[in-house]
């Protein structure tokens, strides 16, 4: 008869469960049990030969009976087409026991005709060989590194450390230079593993400054424009705070192969890359800031502003790495950075010793900036993004640097209120960009007002 395949059923392979015949005496018995190889269902009292496979049909709740199959059989085709293993499986219920006619409790301890702890055993071999109790100690419970590797290599699988990996990238250079792909592939990974102060230091020990860096900047042309932008990012990724790190690219003459590379660039994306090297050195560290900020060094930054090749966003990124250096600078020696972390005395020290407001008086900074915020402010009001990040910019150096002078011009004035009414008329264009738009709108009138004095700001055209 068709039977309905029994769900949640735990199966244990190749256990044979071998039923023994009812005994002769039993008044009680029916016809007798003719077993086929289908399952067939056992009725109450009824007597059934040995060496049957038995089972309860969890559909039915019943009893049923075949003949053993060849135990090399995998799979039979029950009556009503589908297939089903036969690898001699005992199916049990949770919580119930199989009472077969004649044959013995299995003794205590025990589960389907195996011991509990043999079981265990068994089971503790799955994940490998090495199992160790929960009590056992952490060192002895997981394999040690070179156990690993060991294991990985014997199947074919290699595994590296990051030192690793960094000695073969330095090894496979020389030979990465007359392919861009692959020398774009290893300045990638080098950048990836450089962000990671321990590897950063390891790679300017090993003399990557010197192999890879320095002489990669040396290449001039513009079809070497390529391998110089990847060192100076490089450059910038080392430095990026990493305090060791600086010291160390400093001793190795990083402030005159910088600006030397900044002065060479011509194009945007290699300036951009220079200013990046030279914001991860100067920001948040004196040393670095006295060597850098030079007349020289401002005047290189001041020059991207009038760049024609330039981006608009490279010129704001050359802004905002001054604007950074001065609210550092603020925030140490004077009263706006009382709501931080005190700093102690030496810091303070280091910090007035680069007289960092002297070289900006010095070199014109406020003068630079302003010309560079009025001669773009078309470009600026075609893109509040910018213009954002511009204004935040010049307001980090109004005081005590800039507000004598752009408090006075009317020009600076007239390009503050020209950002601001363009805003003001485009603010309810797109209502995802209303708050946003208000945002910019609301930190240009702050800024009118700290330069102006009080009231609503008008543009007097």
């Amino acid at each position: 008869m068709p039977k309905m395949k029994p769900i949640y059923v735990l199966h244990f392979l190749a256990v044979l469960v071998i039923v023994n015949a009812a005994t002769p005496n039993d008044s009680t018995e029916k016809s007798k049990f003719v077993a086929t190889n289908e399952w067939q269902e056992i009725a109450e009292g009824q007597g059934i030969p040995q060496g049957l496979h038995v089972r309860i049909n969890l559909s039915t709740g019943k009893k049923e009976a075949k003949l053993l199959v060849d135990e090399s059989a995998t799979e039979t085709r029950t009556t009503d087409g589908t297939q089903e293993s036969t690898e001699s499986s005992l199916s049990l219920v949770p919580g119930q026991e199989v009472e077969d006619h004649g044959s013995r409790q299995p003794p205590a301890g025990s589960l389907g005709g195996m011991k509990l702890e043999a079981i265990k055993e068994a089971l503790r071999d799955i994940p490998g060989n090495d199992y160790k109790p929960e009590d056992a100690t952490v060192s002895g419970r997981y394999k040690s590194y070179s156990e690993i590797k060991q294991e990985l290599k014997d199947a074919n699988v290699e595994l590296q450390t990051d030192s690793e990996i960094m000695g073969a990238l330095l090894g496979r250079f020389p030979k990465s230079l007359s392919n861009d792909q692959e020398l774009d592939g290893l300045f990638e990974d080098l950048r990836y593993l450089a962000h990671q102060i321990d590897n950063a230091l390891e790679f300017i020990d090993r003399g990557g400054v010197e192999q890879i860096i320095w002489p990669s900047l040396n290449r001039t042309g513009e079809q070497q424009q390529r391998i110089r932008v990847q060192a100076l990012t490089l450059l910038g990724t080392l430095a990026q705070n990493n305090p060791k790190a600086k010291v160390s690219l400093f001793e190795r003459d990083a402030s005159a192969k910088l600006l030397g590379a900044l002065g060479r660039a011509t194009a945007s994306e290699e300036i951009s890359a220079a200013v990046y090297a030279f914001g991860s050195l100067v920001r948040k560290f004196p040393f670095a800031q006295k060597q850098l900020l030079t007349p020289h060094g401002y005047s290189l930054l001041y020059g991207i502003w009038t760049k024609p090749v330039v981006e608009l966003k490279v010129k704001v990124k050359a802004l905002q790495l001054v604007a950074d250096v001065v609210e550092d600078y603020l925030s140490v020696t004077t009263e706006r950075g009382s709501s931080s972390e005190p700093v102690d005395a030496v810091t303070v020290e280091q910090y007035r010793s680069t007289r960092l407001t002297e070289g900006l008086e010095k070199t014109e900074f406020c003068k630079h900036a302003g010309q560079f915020f009025q001669a773009h402010r078309a470009a600026l009001v075609a893109d509040e993004h910018l213009a954002d990040e511009t204004v935040r910019a010049l307001r980090s150096c109004r005081t005590p640097l800039c507000q004598p002078l752009w408090s006075k011009c009317a020009l600076f004035r007239h390009t503050l209120l020209v950002l601001r009414n363009n805003l003001d008329n485009r603010i309810s264009d797109d209502p995802d960009l209303v708050e946003y738009r208000t945002e910019i709108q609301l930190n240009i009138d702050d800024f009118l007002r700290e330069l102006y004095g009080n009231g609503k700001p008008k543009d007097e055209l």
